[in-house]
């Protein structure tokens, strides 16, 4: 499937967790093209995606090997490079990405320690650009929140030359499941949707996330608090939400 778009993927220095974020001109753009592992790395797949560049990428970094050698290796062996993009960034940081010859104008990526950004189809270089620098001065911030910015910032230079349909950010930290996993699709301003379902999040999923079971602790640490919240309508819990009262 083609998925035209710009994304950024990347890792917190502070904490480990990988992530990434991207937005298209098509719904359902988050799955297509985000893969991630906890302590492993972050792929992006995008333009014709192949999903295998991420799985096969990810199963090398878990066998030890860097986001450069993993790219260089697994895109020389793909019969469809030329219209292929991906990114990648592994556990330590190091980074990489290719945008193949026949991608569609405007394309291309910028990486750099710990993120790589990238986008084709695209009004111009300014949209992966502007995440880049994003995501390099806003590092104080929790990754979601800067990824999310980084995307913000790629749709105000420009983004998709179609327009604008889906948006989506994920991010890994100690388990198998994710420590945020977002999406707003089929929506005029998706990367805005977004931004309004994460600042409800930070105050719903992301706290009942924090209190699932791990594998250090199978009960998980379920409070009174997030039995309360959890039990009454969307618009009377904490942050609110768009969803109906009963």
């Amino acid at each position: 499937m083609e998925i035209n778009t710009f994304s950024i993927v990347g890792r917190c220095e502070r904490t480990g967790q990988l992530g990434g974020a991207v937005a298209s001109a098509g719904p359902g753009v988050g799955p297509m093209c985000l893969f991630a592992r906890a302590g492993v790395g972050i792929v992006t797949s995008q333009s014709w995606c192949n999903p295998y560049l991420a799985y096969d990428g990810l199963d090398l970094m878990e066998q030890g090997l860097g986001a450069e050698e993993i790219c260089e290796k697994l895109l020389s062996e793909d019969p469809g490079r030329d219209i292929r993009q991906v990114g990648y960034v592994d556990a330590k940081g190091g980074s990489a990405a290719f945008t193949g010859s026949q991608c569609a104008e405007w394309n291309g990526h910028v990486t750099g320690n710990n993120f790589s950004s990238q986008g084709n189809l695209l009004v111009g270089g300014e949209t992966v650009t502007a995440m880049a620098e994003a995501f390099q001065r806003l590092e104080a911030l929790d990754l979601a929140e800067r990824l999310i910015a980084s995307l913000e910032a790629g749709d105000a230079a420009g983004g998709d030359a179609r327009g604008r349909q889906g948006a989506a950010v994920l991010v890994m930290y100690k388990e198998r499941y994710p420590l945020v996993d977002l999406r707003a699709d089929e929506h005029r301003y998706p990367v805005t949707e977004l931004r309004r379902i994460y600042e409800v999040a930070k105050y719903q999923s992301l706290p009942f996330v924090a209190q699932m079971p791990t594998r250090n602790n199978p009960l998980g640490s379920f409070g009174e608090d997030m039995r309360t919240s959890m039990s009454v309508a969307p618009a009377y819990r904490p942050g609110g939400g768009g969803g109906e009262s009963a």
